[in-house]
C-alpha cells in the first residue's frame, strides 16, 4: 500500500480514520509504520485532541500519571507535573502529530454522519454532514466515550434566566466572579472544577446524588533536575513508567475483585481520610459511600475537601424538584439562588458508539445488531461489519489500566487485521466467536466489584456491563498479541473496484 495525497487521489482510501484524539493519532502512526499510507483522518472538531480538545473546564486534568498516560513509543521527558492538566496533554498530542507528520493526513471540521458498506464495490461509503462521500477499503472508528455530554432534564429548566453550561462545553466568556453558582454532580469532572470555582464565586452549592470514594492524588510539579534526568537517560523515564504500570497491576487491580480483602481495607482508609479532612461532621455520613470500593469510579483529588470546607461552599443531598427563573427548588422545598448552573453530569458513555449510523452486510444496521446490547470481539470487531473497526469499543474500558495502553494494543491488533485483508478481501469476525468471547467476558465481570450491586454508568439499562474490561493490563496485551485466524472469515472481493473520489 502506497501513500496517496489526501487532497488529490482518484482511488479509494486504504484506511479512513474517524477522530484525531489518542486513538486516531495512534492508528495513523501505526498504519504508516506498516507502509499503509493511503489514509486520511477525519475529525469533527476544528483541532486535534479529542477529549482533551473538548474538555477545557477549569481544573481539567487526567487521573493517570502523565508518564503512563502517553504513548509508549513517544515518551515525553518534560511533563511539568505527575498529573498533567488538559492544555499540556493536548500540547503533547500536537507535538506527536508534528513529529510524525500527521497533518498531511488530517481533515478538520468533518462530521461523519453515516457509514454504509457497498457490497457491489466492497468499499465502505463514508458520508459526512455536508453530504460529501469518501470511499475506503477499511474504516477505523477512533472516537472516544468522553465527548457526548449527558445532560439531565429538570422541570422548569427552560425557564432559567441565568447561564447553564456542561463541563464539556465550557464557556470561557462567562465570569464566575462574585456569582451564585450551582454545580449539579459530584463525580470526576465536578471534583476538578469545584476547587477552581470556589476561589472566585460568591456562593457555591454542590448537588450530590451519590457519594464517591475520593483518594488523594499526590500531585506535584517535577523539578528541573528530574526533567533533565528523564531527557538524559531515556531508560530512566521508561523504568519510571514501568513502576507506575506495575503499581496499577499489583495494588489497584486486586481492589476490583468482588469481596476482596484489600478493597475493604482500602475503603476504610479512604473513609477515614475523608472524615479527618472534612471539618463539618454533619457531612461525614452523606460523604461516606455505602457501596464497595471500585463499584463506581474511584476519584482522585488533593483539593476537593479543602474547597468543601470553605464557608461559602455548601453540599446539598436533597434531590432537585424544579428549576425556576433564578433559583433551584429541592424536594424538601429548600430554595437555592443561582446565576450560573454547571452540569458536571458526565457523558453518554455508549452514545459515541451510536453517534454514527452504520450499515453493514445485508443492509443490517449497527443499531439492529446491538438491539440486545453493545458487543464486539476483542472490543474492535463486529460480526456483519467486515473491514470496520472500533479502537475503544465495548468492554475496553480501563478499570485499572491506562487507557493509552488499551488504545495501543487495540490499534496493533487492528493493523494486523488490515494487513491480512489488504484491499482485496473482507475480514469479518464469526458471530459464534464473538458470542463466545462476550459470554466469557460477562462471566469474568460477575466476579468483579462492578457487579456488586451499585448503580453506575458502567452498566447499561439492563444492568449489563458493556463498558469495562475485567482483567489486568498484562492480560489485555496478551489477549490481543495474536490473531486467531479461525475466529475470522477472510473473503475475497472477487471483483474490480472502480476508481472513486477519495475526497
Amino acid at each position: 500500500m502506497s501513500k496517496t495525497n489526501k487532497k488529490s487521489g482518484n482511488h479509494p482510501l486504504d484506511v479512513l480514520i474517524i477522530g484525531m484524539g489518542f486513538s486516531g493519532i495512534c492508528a495513523a502512526i501505526k498504519l504508516i509504520e506498516n507502509d499503509i499510507k493511503n489514509i486520511a483522518i477525519y475529525e469533527k472538531s476544528d483541532d486535534i485532541g479529542g477529549t482533551w480538545h473538548d474538555n477545557t473546564y477549569p481544573g481539567a486534568a487526567c487521573d493517570v500519571p502523565s508518564h503512563l498516560y502517553s504513548f509508549s513509543f513517544a515518551p515525553n521527558p518534560d511533563w511539568s507535573r505527575v498529573y498533567s492538566k488538559q492544555a499540556e496533554i493536548k500540547q503533547y498530542l500536537k507535538n506527536v502529530v508534528t513529529d510524525y507528520d500527521l497533518l498531511d493526513y488530517a481533515n478538520f471540521s468533518c462530521q461523519v454522519s453515516r457509514i454504509i458498506l457497498n457490497e457491489d464495490s466492497g468499499l465502505w461509503e463514508v458520508e459526512f454532514a455536508d453530504n460529501k462521500v469518501v470511499h475506503a477499503h477499511h474504516v477505523i472508528h477512533g472516537g472516544g466515550g468522553l465527548h457526548k455530554p449527558n445532560k439531565p432534564k429538570f422541570d422548569g429548566m427552560d425557564t432559567f434566566t441565568g447561564t447553564v453550561m456542561h463541563t464539556a462545553e465550557w464557556d470561557h466568556e462567562v465570569s464566575f466572579t462574585n456569582k451564585n453558582v450551582v454545580i449539579i454532580g459530584s463525580a470526576a469532572s465536578a471534583i476538578q472544577v469545584i476547587p477552581e470555582l470556589a476561589k472566585e464565586v460568591k456562593n457555591l452549592h454542590i448537588f450530590q446524588r451519590t457519594p464517591n470514594y475520593v483518594v488523594p492524588r499526590g500531585d506535584r510539579a517535577y523539578t528541573e533536575k528530574e526533567k533533565v534526568r528523564f531527557r538524559k537517560y531515556p531508560w530512566l523515564a521508561k523504568f519510571y513508567r514501568w513502576v507506575m504500570f506495575m503499581r496499577l497491576e499489583l495494588i489497584t487491580y486486586p481492589v476490583i475483585k468482588k469481596n476482596s480483602k484489600i478493597g475493604k481495607i482500602a475503603a476504610k482508609k479512604i473513609t477515614n481520610y475523608m472524615r479527618v479532612s472534612i471539618k463539618n461532621r454533619a457531612l461525614h455520613d452523606v460523604l461516606e459511600p455505602q457501596y464497595a470500593l471500585g463499584c463506581k469510579r474511584i476519584l482522585l483529588s488533593d483539593s476537593l475537601y479543602n474547597a468543601i470546607n470553605k464557608d461559602h461552599v455548601e453540599l446539598i443531598t436533597n434531590p432537585i424538584k424544579s428549576i425556576k427563573e433564578n433559583h433551584l427548588v429541592t424536594e424538601n422545598n429548600e430554595i437555592y439562588h443561582a446565576d450560573i448552573i454547571v452540569l458536571a453530569t458526565g457523558f453518554d458513555i455508549t452514545g459515541h458508539l451510536h453517534s454514527i449510523d452504520v450499515v453493514g452486510l445485508n443492509q443490517k444496521t449497527l443499531i439492529e445488531a446491538w438491539s440486545g446490547g453493545e458487543e464486539a470481539y476483542r472490543g474492535c470487531c463486529i460480526a456483519g461489519f467486515p473491514n470496520a473497526y472500533l479502537v475503544t469499543g465495548p468492554n475496553t474500558g480501563a478499570g485499572t489500566i491506562s487507557h493509552i495502553h488499551i488504545i495501543e494494543q487495540e490499534v496493533g491488533y487492528i493493523v494486523e487485521l488490515i494487513k491480512l485483508a489488504r484491499n482485496h478481501s473482507h475480514i469479518e469476525v464469526k458471530k459464534t466467536k464473538q458470542d463466545d468471547y462476550n459470554e466469557a467476558i460477562q462471566v469474568k465481570l460477575e466476579n468483579r466489584v462492578w457487579s456488586s450491586g451499585c448503580n453506575s454508568w458502567y452498566l447499561n439499562a439492563n444492568g449489563k456491563n458493556n463498558t469495562l474490561y475485567p482483567e489486568n493490563a498484562r492480560t489485555f496485551k496478551k489477549d490481543l498479541s495474536v490473531i486467531k485466524r479461525d475466529d475470522f472469515t477472510l473473503t475475497p472481493k472477487n471483483h474490480q473496484v472502480k476508481e472513486v473520489d477519495a475526497i
